[in-house]
């Protein structure tokens, strides 16, 4: 014989069955981020072509991995991809 108690009759919260108010802002900022992530990637790789996308690859990695000296040498790439006509 199993004795199952209601929490709600004692007084307690008790698991709700109402949808959360918000419930989907995160997976909407995921997506508009994916979004915003792919439509500059595929926009630095259309003007820089591929050494572009390398050294914007280089720069994400470097930040996500907090390594400064791989996020330098994708900072200046693109650095250098970006003045190259001015020099």
């Amino acid at each position: 014989m199993e004795l199952v108690a209601n929490s709600a009759a004692f007084g307690g919260a008790g698991p709700s069955t109402d949808a959360e108010e918000g419930g989907t802002t995160m997976p909407a900022i995921a997506l508009l981020l994916a979004v915003i992530s792919l439509g500059t990637e595929q926009l630095v790789q259309w003007r820089y072509g591929p050494m572009g996308l390398l050294g914007l690859v280089l720069l994400t990695v470097g930040i996500k991995a907090d390594s400064p000296p791989v996020s330098a040498v994708g900072a200046a790439i693109l650095a250098a991809l970006v003045a190259g006509p001015a020099l």
